[in-house]
């Protein structure tokens, strides 16, 4: 790993295809960590929920814009920022998908998921770019 750790960003078109191309493009980014499969598959998925939102509600599936992924990390930790064009939203107004009256409805999951996998979650104040932080765990030597 590069011992002050590296930073990088692409820039996504707004097409459903485009995302897991995306995920795996950061993690090959992320590739000098050498993450295990706990860890991988906690940002992936967070990423491509975060992208899909950017996507789908953000820019309301209009292919010519494009979303904004940068990833830094650093010996302690992975950061991942989803940026859209949108005007944004209040993630406190997201209803909680694990309540009773809302098991039906399909929406929630996404932010629910990001929220469980990753160790920070903050959006900005407009609501329309999200940071996650994945800590990294201290491998014991010979590993």
């Amino acid at each position: 790993m590069k011992e002050n750790g590296a930073k990088k960003e692409f820039q996504i078109p707004s097409r459903m295809p485009e995302v897991q191309k995306a995920s795996a493009r950061v993690l090959s980014f992320l590739k000098p960590l050498r993450l295990n499969e706990g860890a991988l598959f906690d940002v992936r998925l967070s990423l491509e929920e975060a992208v899909i939102n950017a996507i789908k509600y953000g820019h309301c599936l209009d292919r010519g814009l494009r979303v904004r992924v940068v990833v830094a990390y650093d010996p302690k930790k992975i950061t991942l920022t989803v940026e859209d064009q949108g005007e944004g939203f209040d993630p406190k107004k997201v209803e909680d998908c694990t309540k009773k009256y809302n098991l039906a409805k399909p929406s929630g999951r996404g932010v629910y998921l990001i929220h469980q996998l990753m160790d920070k979650v903050r959006y900005n104040a407009k609501g329309n770019r999200l940071e996650m932080v994945k800590f990294l765990k201290r491998r014991p030597y010979g590993n």
